[in-house]
């Protein structure tokens, strides 16, 4: 037997009740611990394939991926295409909606130089990132990216003129009454 003092009070507990409380009060710390990781992993996978975003931090999302990838590679860039409203799928039957953004300018001297630095920024962001060339005697170089801040991305440096263009994550929308209300 031991005396301890819980709450204000005396207590007399035996040693082998202790251990058991002791063994016990960790056993509940560590499934606390474990369920507090499995909250923290649930949301930011939720927060990455766009649970819990709208529509319009969806859109900022695109936008500002874009225009900071085409400051990567300097100036000179106009906007190509959007932020358009697209439709995508969220799983298990459930629509969404996602912008696509594009900016192009003309090539510079070395698109393998850009390549890189466009795949670089991209990697920092948490893209996974796949390069790609063309065959001929002008192949294009370009690469394409998946996860992190958007859906999927591609940057393609062809010798005619480049092309920078991102699809944002899908996130919970209806995409026919977004289009009436000319939300797009």
């Amino acid at each position: 037997m031991r005396e301890i003092i819980v709450g204000g009070s005396l207590r007399y507990i035996d040693l082998g009740e202790m251990r058991m409380d002791s063994t016990r009060h960790g056993t509940v710390a560590g499934l606390r611990a474990t369920a507090a990781a499995l909250l923290t992993v649930v949301v930011l996978t939720g927060c990455s394939a766009g649970i819990g975003t709208s529509p319009e931090q969806a859109k900022q999302s695109i936008v500002t991926f874009v225009e900071e990838s085409t400051d990567v590679v300097g100036d000179g860039w106009r906007t190509g295409e959007g932020p358009g409203l697209g439709k995508c799928g969220l799983g298990l039957g459930q629509g969404g909606v996602q912008y696509v953004y594009a900016k192009v300018r003309a090539a510079s001297a070395d698109p393998k130089a850009d390549v890189e630095a466009v795949e670089q920024h991209w990697r920092e962001l948490g893209v996974t990132t796949e390069r790609y060339q063309t065959g001929g005697e002008d192949p294009i170089l370009g690469v394409r990216g998946r996860g992190g801040p958007v859906e999927s991305s591609d940057f393609r440096a062809d010798p005619r003129g480049y092309t920078i263009d991102g699809s944002s994550q899908c996130v919970a929308a209806d995409f026919d009454k977004m289009s009436l209300d000319g939300q797009g």
